[in-house]
């Protein structure tokens, strides 16, 4: 779910948090994400994603 998108200029962060199921092991899960996001003359130039791995990492172990 996206919560908010803080924009200032060319870069971006968006925030939010995810719930999904890891297939491999049935486990739901949720996680906190934040995409920082560069753009250049209307397109996206870099995209680096900062997430709750650990919660991840777990649902899928």
């Amino acid at each position: 779910m996206l919560e908010r998108i803080l924009v200032d200029g060319e870069p971006a962060v968006a925030l939010g948090e995810i719930r999904q199921t890891a297939r491999p092991t049935g486990r739901p899960y949720q996680a906190r994400f934040a995409p920082h996001l560069t753009s250049a003359d209307g397109r996206v130039t870099r995209h680096h994603v900062h997430e709750d791995s650990l919660a991840v990492s777990r649902a899928f172990g």
